[in-house]
């Protein structure tokens, strides 16, 4: 993780509902597992769309991990 996004990611781990919810730094493989945990938990808030945006994970990672295309179209403005 390059210095800006970690700046970025520990601004997003530190504010509001995020804290403690991710470690203080995560690899794009946690990030993906933390966000189809959420999507599986129908929990589609700012919080999941700033790890999606901060990370630039794509659909196709998330289809592959075990998101459905219900969900990915829920998400389609955030998805790159």
């Amino acid at each position: 993780m390059g210095k800006a996004k970690k700046r970025n990611f520990q601004t997003c781990v530190h504010s509001g509902a995020a804290i403690g919810a991710l470690p203080s730094c995560c690899s794009r493989e946690e990030a993906v597992k933390f966000v189809i945990k959420k999507i599986k938990a129908a929990d589609l808030g700012a919080q999941t769309k700033d790890i999606i945006s901060l990370f630039g994970i794509t659909a196709e990672e998330l289809a592959e991990a075990g998101a459905a295309y219900e969900d990915l179209v829920a998400l389609r403005a955030v998805l790159i």
